[in-house]
């Protein structure tokens, strides 16, 4: 197949598919045919497709039916089948190509100092924490650990907007890249980066609200991960002692940090039954999720 496509690259193909549903499609079946992993943010071959040439275009992600006839330059067309290679060849996820991506509608640039946002508590905030805040008690002090591109942080501050938030990380490379984002979405006076091995470096703040999606992946199960992740930053997903090191130390600690009747909500994905083996006197109210995604709790500070 990637020969193939070196092949056609240099015949008449690239002069064409001249409009941008003309391309969406050939870059979706050829994804369809390539075995690649489609792991974050997209589940299928025409998403990953959609998701590879807007952001090049310069275009967002919701576009009216007759701009998909729009015509492409030869210079743009270049570029996009450039980007199918190494996506294909290379396995390189596509966010880390085009260096933008979109959480909770909000844009984000992403490059391979951070993880590719795709928790599914996104959901929850889209879904305003239905059922899970009460409306009547929105958070005003708000804590984001392990905020990696400070995507959770920035999705909160829209929704919150009288809120002010902590966004921390341990690593400074993700730090700065929170930092870009916050400042493209003009939120430097409400949410704060802050480079810090969880709470460490927080003093005695307490918060009405800590979310969290910290590393959780066994360090022995990185081996078997598609290729797609050995781009991501291995920081932001490996824990020790069986991937719940962190989780752990979250769960001990952020009683301190949370204010009188404060949520802590946390995911922990497929280590959602370890937790429960590892903590039999604490009640974790399990979340739904309907668009995918499992194990994320909540717990009352009472």
């Amino acid at each position: 197949m990637i020969i193939k496509l070196q092949h056609l690259l240099k015949k008449k193909i690239i002069y064409e598919l001249l409009s941008i549903q003309d391309i969406v499609r050939w870059i979706a079946s050829c994804f369809s045919m390539s075995n690649l992993w489609y792991g974050h943010g997209n589940d299928n071959p025409w998403d990953e497709a959609l998701n590879l040439v807007l952001p090049v275009l310069g275009l967002p992600p919701y576009l009216w039916i007759n701009v998909y006839k729009s015509r492409l330059s030869l210079k743009e067309r270049k570029l996009i089948f450039e980007l199918v290679l190494k996506r294909i060849k290379k396995r390189i996820p596509v966010v880390y190509l085009t260096n933008k991506t979109w959480f909770c509608d909000h844009e984000l640039y992403i490059d391979n100092r951070v993880l590719i946002p795709r928790s599914p508590i996104s959901e929850l905030i889209n879904n305003k924490f239905k059922s899970i805040i009460s409306s009547n008690s929105k958070p005003k002090y708000i804590l984001d650990l392990c905020t990696g591109s400070g995507c959770i942080a920035i999705a909160c501050a829209y929704l919150f907007p009288n809120a002010y938030i902590d966004a921390v990380d341990i690593s400074i490379d993700a730090i700065n890249v929170a930092e870009h984002n916050i400042q493209l979405h003009g939120l430097e006076n409400r949410i704060t980066p802050i480079c810090s091995n969880l709470f460490d470096k927080l003093k005695k703040s307490t918060y009405d609200l800590i979310i969290t999606n910290p590393p959780y992946v066994n360090k022995k199960d990185m081996a078997f991960l598609p290729k797609e992740y050995s781009y991501e930053p291995k920081i932001g997903l490996i824990s020790n002692n069986n991937g719940i090191e962190i989780i752990e130390k979250i769960i001990s600690k952020s009683p301190f940090y949370l204010k009188k009747n404060g949520i802590l909500i946390c995911e922990v994905g497929d280590k959602m039954l370890d937790i429960i083996e590892k903590y039999p006197n604490i009640y974790f109210q399990w979340l739904n999720i309907k668009n995918g995604g499992i194990g994320i709790f909540k717990i009352k500070n009472i």
